[in-house]
């Protein structure tokens, strides 16, 4: 525009200087005026098509990846499992993993692939690629809702949105970790020698939602990160001069003989993560996870590693006897006859079936509810607001009628009464026959008999030392626990970098009986916000003494 002023503007100097009229110079302005104006109008109108041809490319895009994704979802319902021929997922590239040496399956060749919209940048050097996929945040997609400016991430298949800036950070430094993960995943197919992964690969981009910044909660720390990898390689400094191989991550204090276990122990703290599926971005934290994970998806119906108990089929024989052990019970329960398998089983039937009320600490603030946890809370608050729709299903009618349903059949009844649920044939055994499950069960289980219905059975699986413990202290139905007593905590010393944090139990009240302090055991746990346990420990030095309550 500068160039064309001073052009024009030389043209009238010249035409004034050869003896024109002054209404010659008018006219000559007026179509200086008229020159800008279309060469303005002319710039703006280009610019508005190349802007409106972007957005159409943009909408395309997007809209062939939603077309994509539901096509490939269609296939994956509709195809057999036995011999469905599984597509490459979203996305995937035409090059072949390389089988590299297994030592070095994550240090040596890991492709990392951005994918951003419309940008095909592929790396080996990790730390190229966090800074590129770094660099992205500033084209974070950017909307206004309600007031509020929301964030939206364009990366393939991801859809996440939020209107914290800092927590849309954290999500995008998560992008670079994952795509670590799936770089070493995609060689692990040919090093590991993998089956086919038959799981829906639109959601091999979709992360965790990162609330808060990682934080490092080893002893005299807590440092905060932003970045996931940033995180693991501070705690790797903690791990790696650790005095005495001690793990000094808060509540924890384990020791270790060598160095490598208490490095594959702190992953348990750090939620760190070796590998990923290539094909559904599924996490593991070793090999023979992503192995199984892989194995477990191609089992036939005939296979001969065959449940007795619940008659389901696993592909090899290690996934079997990992899956026996969910029907055996471990541990008992000291206030009923109840045995559970695993320990945070045996919490959550105490939670649920022993405490008192005063433990249901969330109130629903529509009604009278308590909850124990805020995941009941919420689950108990949609009731109200959430009515129950019958959603329309992508899966046909008859492809509805080619899945094997359940059928569970009352053995109480003249003529045997079928049912679809197993709830509905539990709530007909209570109204109708007045049954009630026997102590030591948390409630009806039903097996498949050989005409293929289930029915109820009280056959229960326990290890030797649970059986003998639960019959040598029978004794019927326990009463519950409540909140008769009452119980000092005291400090007695704090925590170092060898030792956690010590402290006292003693009981409050009046009574001048004497507690056998060898007839108590206490479980320390550790939960989160949803009250899931993380860690726990039992603890059976107690010292227990009444104090006097003056």
């Amino acid at each position: 525009m500068r160039a064309c002023h001073r052009k024009c503007s030389h043209s009238v100097g010249s035409s004034k200087m050869s003896g024109q009229t002054e209404e010659d110079s008018k006219a000559a302005d007026d179509s200086i005026t008229d020159v800008r104006y279309n060469f303005c109008k002319d710039w703006v109108e280009k610019q508005n098509s190349e802007c409106a041809k972007k957005s159409q490319q943009n909408k395309n895009d997007i809209q062939f990846i939603i077309q994509n994704n539901a096509d490939r979802k269609k296939f994956l319902l509709s195809a057999a499992e036995d011999d469905a021929t599984v597509p490459n997922g979203v996305g995937e590239p035409s090059v072949e993993p390389k089988a590299v040496k297994l030592q070095k399956l994550r240090t040596k060749d890991v492709r990392m692939e951005c994918g951003w919209l419309s940008c095909n940048h592929v790396t080996e050097d990790y730390k190229e690629f966090q800074d590129h996929c770094r660099n992205h945040i500033s084209d974070l997609q950017v909307s206004e809702e309600d007031g509020k400016v929301i964030y939206s991430c364009l990366w393939d298949s991801c859809k996440h949105s939020n209107t914290d800036f800092d927590e849309m950070c954290r999500h995008m430094n998560y992008h670079a970790y994952h795509g670590r993960l799936l770089g070493i995943g995609f060689n692990a197919q040919a090093t590991l020698k993998l089956a086919c992964c038959k799981k829906d690969s639109s959601l091999r981009n979709k992360l965790p939602v990162l609330k808060e910044d990682f934080c490092c909660l080893w002893v005299r720390c807590g440092s905060k990160f932003k970045s996931m990898q940033a995180f693991l390689d501070h705690v790797a400094l903690h791990t790696h001069y650790a005095p005495r191989l001690t793990c000094s991550w808060a509540g924890c204090g384990a020791t270790f003989p060598r160095a490598v276990l208490l490095t594959t122990h702190v992953r348990s703290h750090t939620g760190e993560r070796l590998l990923a599926c290539y094909h559904c971005g599924r996490h593991f934290a070793t090999n023979r996870k992503i192995v199984d994970h892989r194995t477990r998806q191609n089992v036939h119906p005939s296979s001969e590693h065959t449940c007795s108990v619940c008659s389901f089929s696993y592909a090899t024989a290690y996934l079997l006897r990992q899956h026996t052990r969910q029907h055996i019970s471990q541990h008992a329960c000291t206030l009923c006859d109840m045995s559970a398998p695993t320990l945070a089983t045996l919490a959550q039937h105490v939670r649920y079936r022993h405490l008192p009320d005063h433990c249901r600490t969330h109130k629903c603030p529509t009604c009278e509810h308590k909850a124990i946890t805020k995941s009941d809370l919420r689950k108990h608050i949609e009731t109200h607001t959430k009515k129950r729709k019958k959603e329309d299903s992508d899966i046909s009618d008859e492809e509805q009628g080619q899945k094997k349903r359940k059928r569970y059949a009352c053995h109480m009844c003249e003529k045997d009464k079928v049912f679809s649920r197993g709830s509905r044939l539990t709530t007909h055994l209570v109204k109708v026959h007045g049954v009630q499950w026997p102590f030591g069960h948390s409630r009806f289980r039903y097996q498949i008999s050989e005409d293929g219905m289930y029915r109820l059975t009280t056959t229960r699986y326990e290890i030797l030392e649970v059986s003998k413990q639960i019959v040598d202290g029978y004794s019927g139905p326990k009463d519950s626990l409540s909140n008769t007593f009452e119980f000092n905590l005291e400090q007695k010393s704090k925590p170092t970098l060898t030792t956690p944090t010590s402290f006292e139990i003693s009981l409050k009240g009046a009574s001048s009986e004497r507690r056998d302090a060898s007839a108590v055991e206490i479980t320390m746990c550790d939960v989160d916000e949803q009250g899931n346990i993380i860690c726990s420990e039992v603890i059976r030095d107690v010292l227990l003494r009444d104090v006097q309550i003056g």
